[in-house]
């Protein structure tokens, strides 16, 4: 009960920030009985629970009429006793977890009706959808808290899924590794990058993970954690793990949405799968090993404005690969160029270059750009192509909070893909500013398909 108590006063203050009243009152309809339906289950598990260890204690604490009879008592063992009841409480705990799935439910809409993907959350189609919301935690950064609320929404039609997802997020941040010019040379700002834990210049980031696997375990045991969690390949740089499945063919599939990097209308399509060998630069330690994750096959239109280095090459000066062509202009794309990590950009701002606004490195042009000037760290070139080019999204960020639409067909046809049906499962993990410390929660979410 007390738990339904902290719920209902939750949903009356308003934890999760909504548009308006309507919102808010779903949000608090949906927690209060989401409360009492966990709470009635979790009841009836204690009430059973009850009854088992009275039956376990019930011999202990008596005498048979048959021991009476012969005038002998047994007598309880108390590591005994308290083994039995601490496995018999484990054991109804973990199954009332396991039968209260968390569910989110997806309407079937008119191919007419499915939503722009853009990053407007105004689509009339949303007002039809369920919200479900979930509190993520053990991140970086949030303003120290590490954790964010998401709502979910989602509707499909006959071929394609589209999904709605917002979280708080207090800065809208797309430093990606930018460049900044020294008297010595050209700098990454960074902290973190040589060991695969930028914290700090690191564009925010949201991710989906697909699988059929039902498991009440952050990461759907494909994350497995250590330094060298696999034996013959090169140690972790961060020292925090890798994510791999641990059984041939089979995969989880990760959407990944980059703030910068994805800005142009595609999220990447990429997967955990049984591990990969490493690279070159891998095992030179120039790029972190890891593991199972790879992006699907295919290509993406983005890249780094650098060339991979060395762990301790990143505090030295480096050439970028291409310039812009007007530092004046760039600057002015950029918006109010801040390098604090922890001030976000202001709207309208972008933090990449294209193809056609730069040109590949020139000592020339670089004698004409001022010391102190700062340039983009990722480059937009190219297309979206083959399996990586599955996922359409578009993102806004406004007062605090980040939006982002998706759409996806229901069975890409990957090797590497997960076909969306009812029993699909997903799990979310935000990141502010951060390239691996993303928030998590424990259990997952079931698809249901109306």
């Amino acid at each position: 009960m007390a738990a339904l108590m902290r719920a209902e006063a939750a949903a009356s203050k308003g934890f999760l920030r909504s548009k308006n009243r309507s919102s808010r009152l779903r949000e608090a309809v949906y927690i209060r009985k989401s409360a009492m339906s966990r709470f009635c289950f979790l009841h009836r598990a204690f009430a059973l629970f009850d009854a088992r260890v009275k039956t376990l204690a019930t011999p202990i604490s008596l005498r048979f009429e048959r021991s009476r009879r012969r005038s002998v008592t047994l007598h309880a063992n108390p590591f005994i006793l308290a083994a039995a009841i601490g496995i018999a409480s484990a054991a109804f705990l973990v199954a009332a977890d396991h039968q209260t799935v968390d569910t989110l439910y997806v309407h079937h809409i008119k191919k007419s009706e499915a939503p722009v993907i853009d990053g407007d959350a105004s689509d009339s189609v949303w007002l039809s959808a369920q919200p479900f919301f979930v509190l993520t935690n053990q991140g970086g950064n949030f303003e120290g808290r590490g954790e964010t609320k998401v709502e979910i929404r989602a509707v499909y039609d006959d071929g394609q899924i589209y999904f709605l997802f917002a979280w708080d997020d207090p800065t809208r941040s797309l430093k990606q590794l930018p460049l900044r010019k020294a008297a010595d040379g050209w700098h990454i700002l960074h902290d973190g990058y040589e060991t695969g834990d930028e914290h700090a210049y690191s564009e925010d980031r949201f991710s989906v993970l697909l699988t059929k696997l039902d498991f009440i375990l952050a990461g759907d045991r494909t994350f497995h954690a250590g330094s060298t969690p696999i034996a013959g390949e090169p140690a972790t740089l961060s020292g925090r793990g890798l994510h791999y499945t641990t059984q041939e063919g089979v995969y989880a599939e990760v959407l990944e949405w980059k703030a910068t990097s994805t800005a142009t209308g595609f999220c990447d399509d990429d997967h955990f799968g049984p591990p990969v060998d490493a690279t070159a630069d891998q095992v030179s330690g120039k790029a972190p090993y890891h593991g199972g994750f790879a992006p699907n096959p295919g290509t993406a239109n983005y890249s780094d404005n650098f060339e991979p280095q060395p762990a301790d090459g990143y505090d030295q000066p480096i050439k970028p690969r291409r310039l812009p062509k007007d530092y004046r202009a760039m600057a002015a794309a950029m918006g109010n160029i801040d390098i604090d990590p922890n001030h976000g950009e202001n709207a309208g701002a972008r933090w990449y270059m294209t193809e056609a606004e730069s040109t590949p490195y020139d000592p020339g042009i670089d004698a004409g750009i001022p010391v102190g000037t700062v340039i983009p760290g990722v480059v937009i070139a190219g297309e979206y192509t083959g399996d990586r080019a599955n996922v359409q999204c578009a993102s806004r960020w406004a007062a605090g909070r980040w939006v982002l639409k998706v759409a996806r067909r229901l069975d890409t046809k990957s090797s590497y893909g997960i076909p969306i049906s009812t029993g699909t499962f997903i799990r979310v993990a935000a990141f502010d500013h951060s390239q691996i410390r993303h928030t998590r929660h424990v259990r997952p979410i079931r698809l249901q398909l109306e």
